[in-house]
């Protein structure tokens, strides 16, 4: 039994010592763990030290490759560098050379249109080349970081511009753009100035004719352009745009030019509707036209033309002094001369006018100035209310609006003295009117109540020392030329009339002078016009009216026969 549990013992002894316990167990894996940790990392660091000298490695590569090449994304010029080095970048660049040309536009020579190309300059023609390309992209070289070559890489662009110069043949340019023909003297055409035109009757102007543009070049500065162009590089050049014509000295919009047309325009462009006497007288460029010129420089008007035209519309239209016809109560017409009545310009007063209108250029309706009117317009300008004297009948006629509203027998100037008393024939206005008037002679003073004289010293006026009027009387027994009236007569006339009332006298059946044969020259107006309207020198005196206090004069027969006023 005791053998048996020893061998047991034993046995489990055995055991025990073969089988680890548990607790044994569990300190072996955990420092079988620890090792295969240590394990792991250490092969990650050295992983990690592999990859990170493989990656220095692979930066410091790149570093020392872009020491001699462009960094991605790298751009000289708009043109890509990217990985390149300087020797091709130098060829790329250099090659650019042969695809540049410069185009050189201006006038034609032979129509002067702009816009035209006169030459093209390509680098085989000036031995055109880029100057130090290869310095310039050696420095660009030099100017990168090539640290920065994996941020390149990564998206980060750089840009370089490159600012070279070129070199040509300076000769072989000359040479070439002076055997353009647009350059040679023999095709450039002067350019003209603007200028006046003659005076156009289709628009009734005078117009400007612009300015010709000319061909004519300073050859040597243009040249010198092309020449700054080319080193610019440049593409194109407009001579035109550039002032390289010699232009003309005078172009239309020239303020000279301009104030000269305007101001010969203005006088043409003046249109004056005249009223002449009744008659309508168009004023405007078709007689302007010949009055308006340019001469030396500056617009002119003949003012003697202007003189001319209102005389002779003065010589057209005027009535004053010419002979009418007149019908007369009795039916029949007689011709008399409008001694001092009817319508006169005043020529002078108008000329002036007439001129400044034009300077103006006036557009409108106008009557001339008068010096003398009328009572009514046209070649008929007695009108309707007139003063009819028939002197071989001795009887009147006042009118007024065609109806006879006064008729009375008068008294005209004697047959038997000198011619001055006899009274005259014509168409007259009444000079003025006015009241309490004393006529004075060489022997006498003689006041009356109205005075109207119509010719110089020759009037109408009331004649109370009369005791008969009408019939003979005048031949033997008339006045000194005066017209001698019934006083209440005199009177109703007087109201009716005023200055500038149209008197008609007239001898139906002529003139019954017997006095003296002979009239001294200048003693009797001439049928016209008188100077002044006054009557010859000899018309007696006592017609002479003077405002002052009557005279005691005699009354009755005698005083008819003795003084016959």
């Amino acid at each position: 039994m005791e053998e048996k549990q020893n061998g047991e013992a034993e046995k489990t002894a055995a055991a025990t010592a073969i089988e680890p316990s548990p607790q044994g167990m569990r300190k072996g894996e955990a420092k079988q763990k620890g090792g295969r940790k240590k394990y792991v990392y250490i092969s990650l660091l050295l992983l990690l030290f592999l990859l990170l000298a493989a990656a220095g490695y692979a930066y410091y590569r790149g570093v020392v490759y872009y020491g001699t090449h462009f960094l991605p994304n790298t751009a000289i010029d708009g043109f890509d560098c990217s990985n390149m080095e300087t020797a091709p970048v130098v060829d790329m660049l250099n090659a650019r050379i042969s695809s540049y040309a410069l185009s050189v536009s201006g006038r034609d020579y032979g129509t002067g249109e702009s816009g035209a190309v006169l030459g093209v300059i390509v680098p085989d023609d000036i031995q055109l080349n880029f100057a130090d390309t290869d310095v310039a992209v050696e420095d660009f070289l030099r100017q990168q970081d090539e640290r920065m070559w994996l941020q390149a890489y990564l998206g980060e662009s750089f840009s370089y511009s490159l600012d070279q110069g070129v070199v040509f043949d300076e000769d072989m340019l000359k040479s070439m753009v002076e055997s353009w023909e647009a350059c040679q003297r023999k095709n450039m055409r002067r350019a003209k100035d603007a200028y006046i035109d003659e005076y156009s009757e289709e628009t009734g102007r005078y117009e400007i004719v612009p300015e010709t543009s000319g061909t004519e070049m300073d050859v040597e500065k243009v040249i010198q352009l092309i020449s700054e162009t080319v080193s610019r590089q440049e593409e194109s050049l407009d001579l035109e745009e550039e002032g390289c014509y010699r232009e003309a000295a005078v172009k239309s919009d020239d303020k000279k030019l301009n104030d000269i047309i305007d101001t010969a325009n203005r006088w043409l462009g003046t249109e004056i509707v005249y009223d002449w006497n009744g008659t309508e007288v168009v004023l405007d460029h078709e007689i302007l036209k010949d009055w308006v010129s340019i001469e030396n420089g500056r617009a002119a008007l003949d003012e003697e033309a202007v003189a001319a035209f209102v005389k002779e519309q003065a010589s057209a239209y005027d009535t004053y002094g010419k002979k009418k016809k007149f019908m007369t109560t009795h039916g029949f017409e007689v011709t008399l001369a409008s001694r001092n009545y009817g319508w006169k310009t005043d020529t002078t007063g108008e000329i002036q006018e007439l001129t400044q209108l034009i300077y103006l250029g006036t557009k409108g309706e106008r009557e001339p100035l008068y010096s003398i009117t009328a009572r009514q317009k046209g070649t008929n300008d007695v009108g309707s209310s007139y003063v009819e004297a028939d002197l071989s009948n001795q009887h009147l006629y006042l009118y007024q609006d065609g109806e006879i509203v006064v008729e009375t027998d008068f008294v005209s100037g004697t047959m038997i003295s000198s011619y001055d008393c006899v009274t005259p024939e014509g168409i007259f206005g009444l000079t003025y009117k006015t009241m309490n008037a004393v006529l004075k002679g060489a022997t006498y003073r003689t006041p009356v109540k109205y005075w109207m004289p119509f010719y110089g010293n020759y009037g109408m006026h009331d004649a109370n020392w009369r005791r008969s009027f009408g019939g003979e009387i005048y031949k033997t027994n008339g006045s000194h030329g005066c017209i001698n009236l019934p006083p209440s007569m005199a009177g109703q006339i007087y109201q009716s009339v005023s200055e500038g009332f149209p008197v008609i006298c007239y001898y139906s059946q002529g003139i019954p002078y017997v006095g003296p044969p002979s009239v001294p020259e200048g003693e009797v107006p001439a049928e016209g016009v008188p100077a002044e309207g006054v009557p010859a020198e000899g018309v007696p005196a006592e017609e002479v009216p003077q405002e002052g206090i009557p005279a005691e004069v005699p009354t009755g027969d005698t005083m008819d026969a003795a003084i016959g006023i």
